[in-house]
């Protein structure tokens, strides 16, 4: 199985819907972490990102993560999983 390499990795969220209230952290480290202990396959949670960056509030997670070189971009809500290795690329309307 090719490696994956996580470019990018934020989770977090405003607190309390504030816009001016910020509480994200760099998950880059964990996420490749989780990435290589489950084959791909993540729970997006306090617990495999490390910490709860925001307590009290649901968290999003949003990635950069590159299979062969190709980089594809993620995005969920906290508890939600995502299969690393298997996604359908968008189709370009003309």
């Amino acid at each position: 199985m090719s490696a994956l390499t996580v470019n990018f990795a934020v989770y977090g969220a405003l607190a309390g819907g504030n816009e001016n209230s910020t509480q994200a952290i760099d998950v880059k480290a964990a996420l490749q972490s989780a990435i290589n202990a489950t084959q791909g396959i993540v729970n997006i949670n306090n617990s495999t990102m490390g910490q709860d960056p925001s307590k009290g509030n649901t968290k999003h997670f949003a990635a950069s993560v590159s299979l062969d070189g190709v980089a594809q971009s993620y995005a969920c809500q906290e508890g939600q999983n995502i299969d690393f290795y298997h996604w359908i690329a968008p189709t370009t309307q003309s």
